[in-house]
């Protein structure tokens, strides 16, 4: 396959699966419609249902117990990697196992989160539709010749579709893939996730999905009043983002060792969801009607109170039971009745009299969010594109930083890798270039370092090492040059080798005489990784010419001070360095 053909290859690729999950996609939307409105209303239709007790009466708490047990059956005899909430198990595909999700987890987890939801489970369909792109991104990946990271571009292009066609956030979807998927930002990755993202939102179009998923009434334009609230939401949905995430893992350390098999644990938090739900059906399914009620501000303190309180408890009651189901939605609608509640307390603040509940919803939404994942372009673009409010930029951008500001302040780890961290894997937050990337060697390289000529015996270069000098004391490889052309090189332990077998040999004829090699202009990051590919420490540094002519030498040591340079302009003047 040419060049040209090659690079062409994954972002072909890519765009088919955003395709793929974009139809996919909309197909798990319309069976958790459906499946919502067969077990709560006893109609067939594929139309937005809404989980209540209008049909069924108190018969209706019995529903998500029911949802529960199937799951529990499916995670039981099918597979357990069904269980979670979407997002963290995809991050755990990328990181641990090398983008390799099963296929039956492909098939059996969008099922039984459809199935979850559909009964009542308080989730959003956000998390499954990101885990179902991300297995048909790993799956196709697997079922074509395809490395590792071409394996992982293309499950984080699927995951990208998924939230795009949820939500019709394209930009966010592709966010949603660097920070929490890729780990890195580079246009080999980012161009074909774009291109994914942006097919996905092409379908969503087509199909006629809602646009803007949120919409949200026009706002005053920002200024001071509305910057401050905006930093003290912010504050105070990074201090909930982190209790939300404290009490979960706590909540799911605590069902772990009940004396109860795992099978029946879904049922048992269905059943939980059920009662909950009976004293307010708003707690019920993925509830995006209740971010759109947040957003047009017309919820009182009462009803907000309630709402966060029975939605939280529902909802983490339900995920530490082991079932399946998205963080997002529910995460948001928390956030966004933290953001209302704080919005009402300044208005009795003189000069917030007048502070918008639409904004002061959103924003909580997009900063608990921020908080809890640590995605925060992601929250803001979210925000703006399934709002369309583009006055909220400013807010958005405070209340998401100061969020995130109290939470890595205050917690090690995010909802989405807490998991991961107890297992011991370390999941990258900050994407720095590679330092060694923008250095060539020539600015490292020994330009004048010890060379031997051909003919010179063994023996005598032995002399030398043992020599009184220090420089060949100092030295472990020797390059063999005459006329400035490098002809081989031999190491210390060649010399060792050579001393006891034939002393009296030249030490081209016991060197190598076609040694691994790195040109001036190659970057430090190549040579290094040549150095690990070949296992070697040293490499000679030679022109492009034929025959090569020998410019100095590279070693590790070179590499790392590079490295230090780096630490250095980091440090401040009056903190040293902790390096001796």
């Amino acid at each position: 396959m040419s060049l040209q053909k090659a690079s062409l290859r994954l972002p072909l690729l890519a765009m088919g699966v955003g395709c793929i999950v974009a139809v996919a996609g909309i197909g798990l939307l319309k069976l958790i419609a459906l499946i919502t409105n067969l077990s709560f209303h006893g109609k067939f239709s594929v139309h937005e249902g809404i989980p209540d007790f209008s049909t069924w009466g108190t018969w209706a708490i019995l529903v998500p117990a029911l949802g529960g047990l199937v799951i529990g059956l499916l995670a039981r005899y099918g597979s357990p990697e069904i269980r979670g909430h979407g997002i963290p198990e995809t991050m755990q595909g990328v990181v641990m196992n090398q983008s390799k999700i099963p296929l039956k987890v492909a098939l059996l987890k969008p099922f039984s989160a459809a199935l979850s939801i559909g009964t009542g489970g308080p989730f959003g369909a956000e998390g499954p539709v990101i885990a179902m792109g991300g297995s048909i991104g790993s799956v196709t990946g697997q079922l074509l010749p395809a490395s590792a990271v071409e394996r992982k571009i293309l499950l984080a292009a699927g995951a990208a579709a998924g939230m795009t066609v949820v939500f019709g956030t394209p930009l966010a979807g592709v966010l949603l893939a660097i920070e929490l998927l890729l780990f890195e930002f580079r246009f080999r990755s980012l161009l074909p996730v774009a291109m994914a993202s942006g097919m996905a939102m092409a379908v969503r179009g087509w199909i006629g999905e809602p646009f803007p998923m949120l919409p949200l009434p026009s706002l005053a334009p920002p200024g001071l009043i509305i910057a401050t609230g905006s930093i003290l939401i912010g504050i105070a949905a990074g201090l909930a983002s982190v209790l939300l995430t404290h009490a979960l893992h706590r909540m799911e350390h605590a069902v772990e060792k009940l004396p109860i098999p795992k099978l029946w644990l879904p049922a048992l938090g269905g059943l939980m969801v059920g009662l909950i739900g009976w004293v307010d059906h708003r707690s019920l399914g993925a509830g995006y009607y209740n971010m759109r009620s947040l957003l047009d501000g017309q919820i009182m303190v009462p009803a907000l109170l309630t709402l966060l309180t029975y939605k939280f408890l529902s909802w983490s009651i339900s995920l530490s039971s082991r079932t399946t189901g998205g963080t997002l939605a529910p995460v948001m609608t928390i956030g966004g009745a933290v953001g209302a509640l704080m919005a009402h307390g300044l208005h009795h603040v003189h000069g917030f009299e007048n502070f918008p509940m639409g904004i002061a919803a959103l924003v909580g939404m997009a900063a608990i969010f921020a908080g809890a994942s640590r995605a925060f372009l992601t929250s803001v673009a979210f925000s703006f594109e399934a709002t369309h409010s583009s006055t909220a930029f400013g807010p958005l951008l405070l209340g998401c930083a100061f969020a995130v500001l109290v939470s890595r302040f205050l917690m090690k780890e995010s909802i989405m890798t807490e998991k991961m961290a107890q297992k011991g894997v370390k999941v990258p937050e900050d994407y720095e270039p590679d330092p060694l990337l923008a250095h060539p060697v020539s600015s490292a390289m020994i330009h004048n370092p010890l060379t031997i000529r051909p003919h010179m015996l063994v023996r005598e270069l032995a002399d030398l090492i043992t020599g009184e000098e220090q420089r060949w004391h100092l030295a472990r490889l020797f390059p063999i040059v005459e006329n400035s052309v490098l002809l081989g090189v031999i190491s210390r332990a060649d010399v060792l080798a050579a001393m006891q077998a034939a002393p009296n040999t030249t030490v081209l004829e016991a060197g190598v005489n076609q040694p691994f090699t790195i040109h001036a202009d190659n970057s430090l990051a190549e040579a290094a990784d040549r150095m690990v590919m070949h296992e070697i420490g040293r490499l000679p540094v030679v022109d492009r010419s034929t025959p090569p002519v020998f410019q100095g030498i590279i070693s590790r040591r070179e590499i790392l001070q590079a490295r230090l340079h780096r630490l250095k302009d980091e440090a401040r003047g009056d903190i040293p360095l902790p390096i001796r």
